[in-house]
């Protein structure tokens, strides 16, 4: 299914489509004469066997944490030139539209990137220590972490951590630890980058391994860090009922 099918889904869906046949397109064309297995592996995905027409070169397929899984498609013809199409499992219905486009977006202009080799395709992992965004990317901190963090950031702290616990095993993604002075979790965004989420003395952090903190543009960073937030905080607020609303999807 499309990103249209999701509630008020379909400008978003128009806009994921006007990146890909427009501002990438040119990018995905050199997307012919990369290996889609090394491409599957840097994007934490598999590709999949079988093609739904003879256009399709690969099927790749993404689950950030559960319910969500998306499916990208690589169509080349000599007619209509590249395309990469974004689909998801139906089970996906349950994430908010926003977040599902968001993440229709991050994963496209990565592919994009590799496409035009500003990303290298070759094998890598992330890297062995962490950097603070506020470390590396000081003068976008304040603001991006303003808004991805935010309200969110008072929220997850009046979660005990017996309820994120819970919540980071429903999402089915990432690692919890408990720490003498609080917790942190570790979500493998890509297959060459980590995220850690920590809670230290009533303060939360936000870090990355320095491997992918240097190789992907801050922006990209923050996107995910607000998306795996957002995860958690639902699943915190379906284990716990009593955590204050922040919207209708928080």
């Amino acid at each position: 299914m499309s990103l249209g099918q999701f509630e008020t889904g379909w400008g978003w869906e128009a806009q994921i489509r006007q990146y890909a046949r427009k501002k990438y397109r040119q990018d995905l064309e050199g997307l012919r004469s990369l290996d889609p297995g090394l491409l599957a592996r840097l994007l934490g995905g598999e590709v999949l066997e079988g093609r739904p027409y003879a256009s399709i070169k690969w099927v790749l397929r993404v689950k950030p944490f559960r319910p969500l899984e998306l499916y990208l498609l690589f169509d080349y013809d000599g007619d209509h030139g590249a395309d990469l199409r974004v689909f998801y499992a139906r089970k996906s219905l349950i994430v908010p539209t926003e977040d599902a486009y968001v993440f229709a977006w991050d994963y496209l202009a990565i592919v994009a990137r590799y496409g035009r080799g500003s990303f290298p395709l070759e094998a890598a992992g992330p890297g062995k220590k962490w950097l603070p965004f506020r470390d590396f990317a000081a003068a976008l901190s304040g603001p991006l972490e303003n808004v991805s963090l935010g309200p969110r950031r008072d929220l997850l702290l009046m979660a005990s951590p017996e309820v994120v616990e819970v919540a980071v095993r429903r999402l089915d993604s990432g690692v919890y630890q408990a720490t003498p002075d609080g917790w942190e979790i570790v979500w493998p965004l890509l297959g060459d980058l980590l995220y850690r989420l920590q809670v230290s003395s009533g303060e939360l952090q936000i870090a990355f391994d320095d491997h992918g903190a240097r190789k992907y543009a801050p922006e990209l960073l923050i996107s995910f860090a607000w998306l795996y937030l957002n995860a958690l905080l639902r699943e915190c607020r379906q284990v716990d009922p009593a955590l204050p609303r922040l919207s209708r999807y928080l």
